[in-house]
């Protein structure tokens, strides 16, 4: 096809060869972009599944993530709620899976943008590592196609982890979060506390301070798992999204994740 490269029922390379375009979701496997800076990068997939990591993939891990060709479920997640209707769906597909209207996932190079369509809300977020900083950016595009004003709510989801993957006991590690939401910050810091111990290679702290901020700062925000999901919650419908409310929680001991609204 005219400027439509290699077109396999699932995606093309644009004509100069700088993008490779996704239109719909559900391609055979996860098909991802891998983009650093080389002090931190990011993975993430036409689905909206990845992680993050800060100088080496598996060592120094931030956020939690399983290798899934089958389900690509675990990433970084955007929830989009219709406060009117009390409706939600995913600006990247994952976790909800609600078919959209309209699917494009641009891999470029040193960035990816997912646009998608769904209840007359035009939706973009571009994902991106600044050459010079050790931090990645997303930047949401909400526009109105319907006849009507919309009332939206913006969650963002992340788990998170720092240190070696996979933390193989989970249960033990949470233990040693503290999470903190800080309104100058417009954000939520995190930190893992660990000790040494002679000859040890795992059980330590970790040398970094997190950070998850947006402009404009958030209407709310929950920094533990449970708060997030609710009690038996699943990610395709949490409890802050169904119902249109955080609970502030914060602390340290939690299971840390990142929800700002």
């Amino acid at each position: 096809m005219p400027g439509k490269l290699f077109h396999n029922g699932f995606g093309y390379f644009n004509e100069p060869g700088d993008e490779y375009v996704i239109t719909r979701p559900d391609t055979p496997r996860p098909w991802v972009n891998v983009i650093s800076n080389g002090i931190h990068g990011l993975v993430i997939s036409q689905a909206g599944g990845g992680y993050s990591w800060r100088e080496h993939a598996t060592l120094n891990r931030i956020t939690r993530w399983e290798q899934d060709l089958i389900k690509d479920e675990w990433g970084k997640h955007l929830y989009l709620r219709d406060n009117a209707t009390g409706r939600h769906w995913s600006v990247c597909w994952q976790p909800v899976r609600r078919p959209p209207e309209r699917y494009q996932c641009r891999h470029g190079l040193g960035y990816t943008t997912i646009s998608s369509l769904q209840e007359g809300i035009e939706a973009s977020a571009t994902f991106f590592v600044p050459v010079n900083d050790p931090l990645e950016i997303w930047i949401v595009r909400l526009r109105n196609l319907s006849s009507s004003t919309r009332h939206l709510s913006l969650f963002t989801y992340l788990e998170w982890l720092l240190g070696v993957a996979p933390d193989w006991h989970r249960e033990f590690h949470k233990c040693f979060f503290e999470t903190e939401f800080q309104e100058s910050l417009g954000g939520m810091i995190v930190r893992k506390h660990l000790w040494d111990l002679p000859g040890s290679q795992w059980n330590r702290s970790w040398g970094y301070v997190a950070f998850l901020a947006s402009s404009p700062p958030p209407a709310g925000f929950d920094c533990d798992k449970e708060a997030f999901l609710g009690r038996y919650g699943s990610v395709a419908s949490p409890r802050a999204v169904v119902e249109g409310s955080n609970l502030q929680s914060m602390g340290r001991g939690v299971d840390a994740v990142g929800c700002l609204r």
